[in-house]
């Protein structure tokens, strides 16, 4: 039972060919940040499947594998960094997922309603994520380095909080906002359902009141909440209202790669 969630995948090249990514395929740190960076750059954090349509999230491989490799598609982070960690083992990577709670802008104290990724190498632990749609790091962070590590144009560090889980905190402006905190105890794929379950289909989850599309792009990003396309670049952001179907149609295509053919939400 439950064997479908961590079935092998099924594709590699396709995958690989899906990002863009090419070059030598060893279970190296350089690696681990090329594909974590191919993946920003091409698959888009998004939950049209949620907001749009209202349909359940799957998390065997094989269905995610269908919707971000076969059909284009993005996903959410138990569905993005569920197919990474498969890609990642696939190569031979040790690693193991996560149960992550975000806490970026949070005013309570939060669900855990994430996941993502541990890797080692060579001794070293790193903390990668490809599923956070928000200011997540594009390259792996070494879990038990005390001190701030650059990643793109971000600066990153971890504290532990008084219960023992880890905290990522972001510098901005010389101050630090805290991002996500997490326990590094290995989770099973299986422990993904119950929070999947409540994000997709609960009518409390974010995901199910505001349309959330994210990807990198060189030098910022694009990402559409609702119906408001932001285009971020250099420091500057500029701001698109798109009212009507046609417009949102062409931004999905255009700035994210998704061409959908079920109806949208305006």
């Amino acid at each position: 039972m439950y064997e479908e969630l961590s079935a092998p995948l099924p594709d590699k090249k396709r995958y690989l060919e899906r990002i863009g990514f090419t070059g030598e395929l060893k279970p190296n740190l350089d690696t681990l940040n090329r594909l974590i960076l191919a993946q920003l750059h091409t698959v888009p954090f998004e939950n049209l499947d949620v907001y749009d349509v209202g349909r359940d999230i799957l998390l065997d491989t094989e269905s995610l594998f269908d919707k971000i490799v076969v059909q284009g598609r993005g996903g959410y982070c138990f569905e993005l960094n569920g197919l990474f960690m498969s890609l990642l083992q696939d190569i031979g990577f040790d690693c193991y997922p996560v149960m992550v709670r975000v806490v970026w802008m949070a005013t309570g104290y939060m669900p855990i309603s994430h996941c993502a990724g541990i890797v080692t190498i060579e001794g070293t632990r790193y903390f990668c994520d490809v599923g956070f749609g928000g200011p997540a790091p594009c390259s792996a962070l070494r879990l038990d380095d005390p001190g701030e590590q650059q990643s793109g144009a971000n600066r990153f560090v971890f504290a532990q909080a008084p219960d023992g889980d880890f905290i990522i905190y972001r510098t901005v402006d010389g101050d630090r906002e805290q991002l996500l905190k997490f326990n590094d105890r290995p989770c099973q794929n299986v422990d993904f359902l119950a929070p999947n379950e409540y994000l997709s289909q609960n009518k409390q989850s974010g995901f199910k009141q505001m349309r959330m599309i994210n990807i990198a792009r060189e030098g910022g990003s694009a990402a559409i909440n609702n119906n408001v396309l932001r285009l971020h670049q250099g420091g500057q952001v500029e701001e698109t209202l798109l009212d009507t179907e046609g417009k949102l149609r062409e931004a999905l295509l255009n700035y994210f790669g998704l061409a959908v053919s079920f109806p949208l939400k305006l």
